[in-house]
């Protein structure tokens, strides 16, 4: 392998290695997203999203289409998500973080409650169990939002899957 190209890679992984950019990137796996659905998603606010997308742009990892005022995101190359998905499946092995569903499996289709997304029950962020009912979120923010608006008991159990 060429030093150039161990640079750049590291230098990848050290823009990744934040979880919210983290998020960004697996957000983007499921469809192309405007900033203001983004800031929903996440929890965060615009200007420290439009950071993340700068320094994400900057690399070569996301690409942006303008329509009008309005920014869109999508992944440079889907192969940017498969391989943060490998390194998630490696450390759920090696950690022996048990998840609910098989990374692999493509149904069933779930709806985020709280943004309406639709993507594969295997592919959430996180999903809370309240009552025998599974609700799957795609990011930390809806995750936030949907907590804050439901009361959640104690004997509730709480199972978070990062893919992160």
């Amino acid at each position: 392998m060429s030093s150039d190209i161990l640079s750049i890679q590291e230098e990848i992984f050290k823009l990744i290695g934040n979880q919210k950019r983290l998020e960004i990137l697996l957000l983007l796996e499921h469809r192309e997203l405007n900033v203001g659905e983004m800031t929903d998603m996440l929890g965060l606010r615009q200007a420290n999203l439009s950071q993340h997308l700068t320094l994400l742009r900057a690399q070569h990892l996301v690409e942006v289409r303008k329509k009008g005022r309005e920014s869109f995101y999508t992944l440079a190359d889907d192969s940017i998500a498969v391989a943060i998905r490998s390194i998630h499946d490696f450390l759920r092995k090696t950690h022996r973080i048990d998840t609910p569903f098989d990374s692999n499996a493509l149904f069933p289709i779930v709806t985020d409650p709280v943004c309406g997304m639709r993507f594969s029950a295997s592919k959430a962020f996180s999903h809370i169990d309240k009552n025998g009912k599974l609700y799957h979120f795609c990011a930390s923010g809806c995750e936030s939002a949907f907590k804050a608006s439901v009361k959640l008991t104690n004997e509730e159990h709480f199972a978070q899957t990062v893919h992160a």
